[in-house]
């Protein structure tokens, strides 16, 4: 932090493989400890995940609370804002203004860290909804799944809190990464790998990319 200014990201460096999930948390965990945020540190480690079960597996056993007191635990935004779409075309039509005036007020919620307040709202209309009738099977079942996916993921969606602590609250620069790093180099007509060969064009691609030569 420079003043008000928040200076970042400093020292990014970005890496890929094609390994199973637990990796990718040896890697980061390594990679923590190396930068001074390993196991015992009082400083915040924020860990930004797609919402992905697995993913909060690994977090509580390679970032759990107790060697990360300050961890902070965060699911994309857009994600979630994806499952409240989904769940308000139960109500409203797809492409309506009234489901785009909808999401808009579930999103104004989650920036308010009122995340309880929506779910509230999809625990009535789905008591509102019929279990027979035309489409109600489907309606009832995007919202079971949207009041799930929260239920699950609640402690983990404080955006307004999150943004006061500039924190980030989406995987946009990871997403973003894994086009500039890998599909402008490996996801191109005509193309075809084997998974080994990948991987080491993709390492090599991450040692141009962090000007590691």
């Amino acid at each position: 932090r420079e003043g008000e200014l928040l200076l970042g990201p400093l020292n990014r460096r970005v890496y890929a493989s094609f390994g199973k999930k637990r990796h990718a948390f040896e890697y980061a965990l390594e990679e923590a400890e190396r930068r001074g945020f390993g196991k015992g540190t009082d400083k915040t480690v924020q860990i930004l995940t797609d919402g992905d079960p697995d993913l909060h597996l690994y977090t509580d056993e390679y970032f759990n609370a107790l060697d990360f007191p300050n961890r902070v635990v965060t699911v994309d935004v857009v994600h979630v804002l994806e499952k409240l779409w989904d769940a308000g075309r139960a109500r409203h039509r797809e492409g309506s203004k009234a489901l785009a005036a909808w999401v808009r007020v579930q999103e104004n919620r989650l920036y308010g860290d009122k995340a309880t307040l929506v779910l509230d709202e999809l625990r009535v209309w789905l008591a509102e909804t019929p279990k027979t009738g035309p489409g109600n099977k489907g309606h009832r079942q995007r919202l079971s799944d949207a009041i799930r996916y929260l239920e699950r993921r609640l402690d983990k969606v404080n955006y307004g809190t999150y943004r006061a602590q500039d924190l980030e609250v989406g995987t946009g620069q990871v997403e973003g990464a894994i086009k500039y790093v890998i599909a402008k180099r490996c996801d191109h007509g005509g193309m075809r790998w084997i998974r080994q060969r990948a991987q080491a064009v993709i390492q090599l691609r991450c040692i141009d990319v962090n000007g590691h030569w």
